[in-house]
């Protein structure tokens, strides 16, 4: 009786030149649009004007295969206990937001970055040039299955001599990243606090990588951020149009990928993030 119900209703609505929303179409509904930038903010300093999904179509983004089919995770430098633990669970969690596997690789010290290549932060800390990084380093231990790979460090991090520092870096065309946990907190009692900063860059360092643009359709996890207070206003999940390229990408079961998340941001008490995939995966489900 349901199925004739959904049946008629479809009919319906055809007759009517009117067709279902599909699941895109009705989690548009939740995107949150983004409010004019203030001084200091990402786009209030950098002219962007977003990327369409039917753009990031025709960049065709790589996509997993039968020979590079996993992502690599490799930490560089040394960690604490609890830094070891955020990264252990940066690895699960982009095993859920992408639906590939993820690999965690045998670390690497950092000493393989020469002198010239460091430099000392506006707190006396000393960072590594990510530019130097992907391209001397990273790129050497990316494996043959790998369709990107991604570092983290310990360390802060800066992209060139003119700006101040980054929270991470990515190549669109190489499959190459590199990921900072230093201004996170990382230490912090709140463990929370470091894992939900982490996660966010490390999945929106690896969107770079299948070639997703910035973000300026709604709030996102792609969006730019230019201070950790900027980002701190971001969510960890993807708004409607970057949740369909990456769908493009790798097929996603959105019910089955939503649910899990869910149940990762419950177990570390994301809570903000908890709710709102609850109402994603509500819509879905209905």
């Amino acid at each position: 009786m349901i199925k004739f119900y959904v049946f008629l209703t479809i009919l319906i609505l055809s007759i009517f030149g009117c067709k279902p929303k599909d699941d895109f179409e009705k989690l548009s509904d939740l995107d949150i649009p983004l409010e004019t930038p203030k001084s200091g903010e990402w786009l209030a300093e950098h002219e962007e004007t977003g990327q369409t999904f039917e753009e990031y179509e025709k960049l065709k983004p790589i996509k997993p295969n039968n020979v590079k089919n996993k992502i690599y995770i490799l930490p560089i430098g040394g960690f604490t206990r609890q830094e070891d633990s955020i990264v252990n669970a940066t690895v699960v969690y982009l095993r859920l937001f992408y639906n590939i596997e993820t690999v965690k690789m045998n670390g690497i010290k950092d000493d393989i970055v020469p002198k010239e290549m460091r430099r000392l932060n506006e707190n006396g800390d000393e960072q590594l040039n990510a530019d130097y990084l992907i391209k001397k380093v990273i790129s050497n231990y990316k494996p043959k299955d790998a369709l990107v790979i991604m570092a983290i460090t310990g360390r802060d991090l800066f992209p060139k001599p003119s700006w101040n520092y980054v929270f991470g870096l990515a190549t669109y065309n190489e499959g190459v990243g590199v990921t900072s946990i230093a201004r996170y907190e990382p230490n912090n009692k709140d463990f929370a606090l470091g894992l939900g900063r982490t996660i966010k860059t490390s999945a929106h360092e690896i969107g770079h990588m299948f070639k997703m643009k910035h973000c300026t359709h709604a709030l996102c996890v792609m969006n730019g951020v230019n201070s950790l207070s900027e980002d701190d206003t971001k969510p960890n999940t993807l708004c409607s149009v970057c949740l369909k390229k990456m769908d493009f990408n790798f097929g996603f079961n959105l019910k089955d990928r939503y649910q899990k998340i869910l149940e990762f941001y419950q177990k570390y008490s994301l809570v903000e993030d908890e709710k709102i995939i609850w109402k994603q995966l509500e819509i879905i489900k209905n």
